[in-house]
């Protein structure tokens, strides 16, 4: 049983080892906030700068031990579109130029 994620306008972060977060927020009783930073696991190959915002399509939400035996929750995402990336054409979606004279 998983637990399916999608989101707009996600921060990816990308440490100096090459590992990605991202980051949740609580607003505690005093009005303040206090962050969280989760994994980000993407598939082999995908590499993305420090600080780039993705719209998560399809992702789960997993976790590992760690030695010690506690939980570390991780993101795997499976399908994802880098913000500003131009967006394919819905299927039955035509675009024509034609020389008409307006």
């Amino acid at each position: 049983m998983g637990m399916r994620i999608n989101g707009e306008n996600v921060m990816i972060f990308k440490n100096e080892n090459g590992r990605y977060t991202t980051s949740i927020s609580n607003k505690k009783e005093d009005g303040s906030y206090e962050n969280a930073y989760l994994q980000v696991q993407f598939r082999k190959g995908v590499e993305l700068e420090n600080k780039t915002k993705i719209n998560i399509k399809d992702a789960f939400l997993t976790f590992f031990r760690t030695q010690e035996g506690n939980a570390v929750y991780k993101i795997v995402v499976l399908d994802f579109e880098q913000e500003g990336e131009a967006k394919e054409p819905e299927v039955g979606f035509e675009t024509k130029v034609s020389g008409l004279p307006f």
